[in-house]
């Protein structure tokens, strides 16, 4: 039907457009690029969740799990005992966050993976979904919430606290969960406004792992949106623009022309970077400047002064993070990162640990050597490191992004690597080995059961 002649059309609300891209995606309208790299995140999540199971909190957020559901048939990375729907999506989205390496989309600090990811694996496990389908599923959740996210005004949606994460991430997830689900456009578009009426999560929970409960839960509240959805359980029609409680209302203002422009042509899921190590994604740069570039380190007998240079948003956020409590904290110290790569030559969950924070090697550097500092010259996301050794000069190192972001993208090879790293300890080198190669054909996995039946470790 066209406007009548003198009468501007009035274009569909923003859901409605999101709603009918996502229902007519199909495998082959995905750009080769963005489809790679779907697929790389998909592998880097399950390998995430293998190395989730050394996070000191896990057994909490898994006893905590099996709580809200009986026996069931859904899987838990890297667990061995099935677990209701529920359980497996919260259990699997939390091991996903747990060691601090999963993905983020810097432009709004969000990692959205621990959603999308795990709300996909549920339902295609319990539908028997292909590979492909599963993929084109979750290129849809990622290309849905990032585009929200480079929407929203992102600085007004962080001054009022609010944590993308728990905000955003229920919507992609919802998506993703809702087209393997077989919702229709009108039942996507309400899956997309039950999980704006779930959106939450604030920055009152930092430095606490408390954070990464809001991941978990937006997983979860995705997969409820898409099943009620599927019930035909109607939602309001405009959960992004509506005035009265939408989106850009309610959290942060939003541009929908942002959000739409390029859809289905340029990928914005392409932005979303890959952490090659555990640890906060503004210590990333960090690791690239010590462990990225390929020069010699200093050893901690060696070091006489380390200067960190941040940007001031990032030391505001980190500075009180110095002798770490947890796990946790030490992911998020640039002080103790720094010490404990300077004394070790590398940087892993293991050295996270509560006897490696004990070390008084690594205490020594942070105390006497190491000084981490504001610095309004440094970019976004990068870092500038000056190292100074006994009888030599000072080597300064600027970087102005991580390895793994848009630009500097991770290598199949450190992909690899970072998988086997975290998914041997849990599964075994060989079943860790047998599982990327799965993971690396997955248009070829006819059954995503049998995927997630490849996941499965000891007990848990």
């Amino acid at each position: 039907m066209t406007a009548a002649a003198g009468v501007t059309a009035v274009p569909p609300p923003l859901a409605a457009r999101l709603a009918a891209f996502a229902h007519g995606l199909r495998r082959d309208d995905i750009g080769a690029a963005a489809a790679r790299h779907a697929a790389a995140l998909i592998l880097d999540a399950v390998g995430c969740a293998l190395a989730g199971w050394q996070a000191e909190e896990t057994s909490l957020v898994l006893r905590a799990a099996r709580g809200l559901g009986g026996q069931g048939g859904a899987s838990i990375i890297g667990g061995s005992a099935p677990a209701s729907l529920a359980a497996a999506v919260v259990a699997n989205a939390y091991l996903t966050t747990a060691v601090t390496a999963c993905d983020v989309y810097l432009p709004a600090h969000c990692h959205l993976t621990p959603e999308v990811v795990p709300a996909a694996l549920a339902i295609a496990e319990a539908e028997h979904a292909s590979g492909p389908a599963l993929l084109t599923a979750v290129t849809a959740g990622l290309e849905v919430a990032s585009r929200l996210l480079r929407a929203v005004d992102y600085t007004e949606f962080r001054g009022r606290g609010w944590h993308s994460p728990g905000v955003i991430g229920p919507v992609g997830a919802a998506v993703a969960a809702g087209l393997l689900l077989g919702l229709g456009e009108d039942e996507l578009r309400s899956a997309m406004s039950l999980a704006v009426s779930q959106a939450a999560g604030t920055f009152a929970a930092w430095p606490t792992t408390a954070v990464k409960f809001h991941q978990a839960r937006g997983a979860l509240a995705g997969v409820i949106a898409a099943t009620l959805a599927a019930q035909g359980f109607q939602a309001g029609p405009e959960p992004f623009e509506a005035p009265d409680g939408g989106l850009f209302a309610s959290y942060a203002p939003g541009d929908a022309s942002a959000a739409l422009a390029g859809l289905g042509r340029d990928w914005e899921c392409e932005q979303i970077s890959v952490r090659l190590w555990p640890g906060a994604a503004a210590v990333q740069a960090l690791l690239t400047a010590l462990l990225g570039t390929g020069r010699r380190l200093p050893g901690a007998a060696e070091l006489t002064g380390m200067e960190i240079r941040v940007p001031p948003a990032t030391y505001q956020a980190h500075r009180d993070v110095v002798h770490p409590a947890g796990t946790f904290e030490a992911l998020l110290s640039f002080h103790y990162v720094a010490a404990a790569t300077i004394a070790h030559g590398r940087f892993g969950i293991d050295l996270a640990g509560a006897a490696r924070r004990d070390d008084p090697q690594i205490a020594t550097l942070i105390d006497r050597r190491i000084r981490l500092l504001p610095d309004p010259a440094v970019p976004r996301g990068g870092v500038h490191v000056t190292l100074r050794r006994h009888g030599g000069g000072a080597v300064v190192i600027r970087e102005q992004a991580a390895a793994g972001t848009p630009g500097r993208a991770a290598t199949p090879a450190q992909l690899r690597g970072k998988f086997l790293a975290g998914a041997a300890p849990r599964i075994g080198q060989a079943a860790a080995r047998q599982l990327l190669d799965r993971l690396g054909r997955l248009e070829d996995v006819t059954d995503c059961a049998d995927l997630l039946r490849l996941t499965q470790g000891g007990a848990g």
